[in-house]
Parts: structure tokens; C-alpha cells; sequence
């Protein structure tokens, strides 16, 4: 398990390479919003005390190693993972999205996920929305593919009583409407290590009364704006049973304009993971209120399919899309609040049971287009 200062090494590398590529993973060079502080929640359990460090920085994913015993997502209503995904065969009816824990409760209080590992298990996450104009798109697309993301709210978006703000409030339902997963960004974006305790209260608990008033239920999946944190805030989110929900697939959306960007930025990042840090998967950072981040989703899935051929070609494993951040999990235990998880490693004939159908869905499809 990585301490703390391993944690922040590894966070500071990542930006400092980020830098040299041109595109940030992450959040992590955004100014702090304004803060509109609200009171703080009633029966609130205080953290541990732990010394203030300081402003965080955007995370870097763990090196391999280090193997943990895999869970896989139960069959029972909590997140279970379809063996397949993508457009089914000719004639064969797409098999429906199955009912999930869309806010996380069955995976609480878990350690700091980024998602990093030695397999090309890919999963999408989309932060600060909803938005009217393009997440209603995004949910199309995903429709399409039978694919479920992430999706990490800013809960004053969805607060308010104006037209307006009931509108994305109703996107927001229809987000879990559709199966995907729901977790809190917080109430406005703040940077929360600059944030004193009545004010992170206000963030947090207040964003999980917005929830609990607009979607039934408060969350229990957390991503820190800019990924910025210390041990003060990690060990307060983990009083409230949260589990942080990071990345390590950073798209740079936020810093440009334009899909073809996002994607290169995407394409040299998940290159750079590979080659320095063994990492072939994990989650992906996006933007649903931004037009080229929704516009760049399904050319980066696009993208991973094609590499498929190749890859199907060679007799290596396919990126595999996968729609339950369970992959990612591990129970906290005993660690550290600010211990990031080790990269999951799920057993051969988990792996296998979902590479084989993908491998022949790949064949298909790769030889349809070859024929065009």
C-alpha cells in the first residue's frame, strides 16, 4: 500500500510528465473556484485528526505490483458486469443493461482508486455536469454502445429551483435512469484542501442532501475537484464512507477545444501509461459540458476498437470496455485514508470469460470494415 508521500511523489511526476507532453491529466492546474460556503450537516462524525498538508496535487496511478485478491461485482442488483459489450451479432438481440448500485453503496469505504493496471480494462468517467446541451448526447452515445460511465456531479448544478437548473436536474435522473453510476464532485467545484471544516462540510454534506433530494439517495463515490487532496480531507472523506474515485486516463479537455485534440492527448497518454508504467487500462477523464469532449467520446472508443484489430491480429488481450468501477475497488480495511489502491489484478478466467466473446465481436467487425 503506498503512504502518503509516495502518493504525492508519484502525483507531482505525474503532472511534471503531463507538462512535457503539452496536455495535463488532470484537473490539477485549474484555479480554485469561489467557495459558497453552507452550513454543515447535522450529526456529523468528525475525521480523525490528522495535520493539514497542504494543497494536493493531480494523482498519478500506482506502478504494478503488488497483486490484491480481485471481487468481482456480485450478480445481485450491485453493479454486475455483463460478460460482453458493443453492438451484438447480426440477428442476435443486444442483451439489456442490467440494474445497478448507481451511487456506489456497495462499494464504500474503499482506498483511493486511479484505476491503473497491467489489463486493458477501460471505463469512462465524465465530471462537472450535468450539462443541457451535451449530456442528454453523451447518454445517446453511450446508449448505443451498451456502455455505462462514471459520472461525477457538481450538485448546485442540480439544486436550484429555476427552470433552468430543474432541467439538468432531470438529466441527472436520467442518468441513473439509464444504469450509470452517480458520485459526488461536490457542491461547487471547490478545491477542498483550501477549504476550512465548516466550508468542506458545506461541500460535501450539502451535496449529498441535494442528491438525496433530487436522486433518492446520497452518494458514496467522490472525486475531489482537480484531484487535489491532503491526508486532513482523505481522512474526512473517509469518515463519511466515501470511496475516492480518481483516474489515470487524463484527456486534457479542459485545456483545449477541439475533439481532435482531446483525442491525441488521450492516445498519447494511455501510450506514455503503457510504455513507463505497465498500465494498459483504467478510468478516463472527460468533461460532459464540454461539446469537444463529447464529441471526442466515441472517436477515443473508436480508436481503442480499431487498435483491436491490430491487436486481435497479434493474439494479445483487447481493450475491454467495462461498466462497474467494482473492477477497481479495494475494501480500505485497515489502511491509511490516503493509501491509493494497488492495481487490481482479476483472475485468468475472469479475464478469459470476457476476452473470448469480445475477441469474436473484434473478428466480426474488423472483417466487415476490411471489406468496405
Amino acid at each position: 500500500m503506498a503512504s502518503f508521500g509516495t502518493r504525492l511523489t508519484l502525483r507531482v511526476m505525474l503532472c511534471v510528465g503531463a507538462l512535457g507532453l503539452g496536455a495535463a491529466v488532470a484537473h490539477a492546474t485549474r484555479a480554485p473556484q469561489t467557495e459558497r460556503p453552507r452550513a454543515a450537516g447535522e450529526g456529523l462524525s468528525p475525521p480523525p485528526s490528522v495535520p493539514p498538508r497542504g494543497r494536493g496535487v493531480a494523482p498519478a496511478a500506482p506502478s504494478p505490483g503488488g497483486a490484491v485478491r480481485f471481487m468481482p461485482p456480485q450478480p445481485s442488483g450491485h453493479g454486475p458486469i455483463a460478460a460482453s459489450r458493443g453492438p451484438a451479432p447480426a440477428g442476435v438481440a443486444p442483451a439489456p443493461i442490467p440494474a445497478t448500485d448507481p451511487f456506489g453503496a456497495s462499494i464504500r469505504a474503499g482506498m483511493v482508486v486511479t484505476g491503473g493496471g497491467p489489463h486493458r480494462l477501460i471505463m469512462f468517467s465524465f465530471d462537472d455536469g450535468p450539462d443541457h446541451r451535451w449530456t442528454p448526447r453523451l447518454l445517446d452515445d453511450l446508449a448505443a454502445r451498451q456502455m455505462r460511465a462514471l459520472f461525477f456531479v457538481t450538485a448546485s448544478r442540480i439544486a436550484g429551483r429555476s427552470p433552468y437548473e430543474r432541467r439538468l436536474a432531470d438529466i441527472a435522473r436520467d442518468i441513473v435512469r439509464r444504469g450509470h453510476f452517480v458520485g459526488s464532485h461536490t457542491m461547487d467545484h471547490a478545491q477542498l484542501p483550501l477549504l476550512g471544516s465548516d466550508a468542506l462540510a458545506g461541500q460535501i454534506v450539502g451535496a449529498e442532501r441535494v442528491f438525496l433530494a433530487e436522486l433518492g439517495q446520497r452518494p458514496f463515490l467522490v472525486r475531489p475537484p482537480g484531484g487535489s487532496s491532503s491526508p486532513r480531507i482523505d481522512a474526512w472523506l473517509a469518515a463519511r464512507g466515501y470511496t475516492q474515485m480518481l483516474w489515470n486516463l487524463g484527456t486534457g479537455d479542459y485545456q483545449v477545444r477541439t475533439a481532435d485534440e482531446v483525442v491525441r492527448t488521450f492516445q498519447r497518454v494511455l501510450e506514455r501509461r503503457e510504455r513507463e508504467n505497465g498500465e494498459r487500462g483504467g478510468i478516463v477523464l472527460l468533461h460532459d459540458i464540454h461539446p469537444w469532449s463529447v464529441e471526442a467520446f466515441p472517436r477515443i472508443v473508436g480508436w481503442l476498437e480499431q487498435r483491436n484489430c491490430e491487436l486481435l491480429r497479434r493474439g494479445e488481450e483487447l481493450y475491454d470496455f467495462v461498466d462497474d468501477p467494482a473492477v477497481f475497488f479495494v475494501p480500505r480495511a485497515d489502511a491509511s485514508a490516503s493509501d491509493t489502491a494497488p492495481p487490481v489484478t482479476p483472475s485468468p478466467r475472469w479475464i478469459e470469460a470476457r476476452q473470448a466473446p469480445l475477441r469474436v465481436r473484434t473478428a466480426q467487425r474488423c472483417s466487415s470494415t476490411a471489406q468496405r
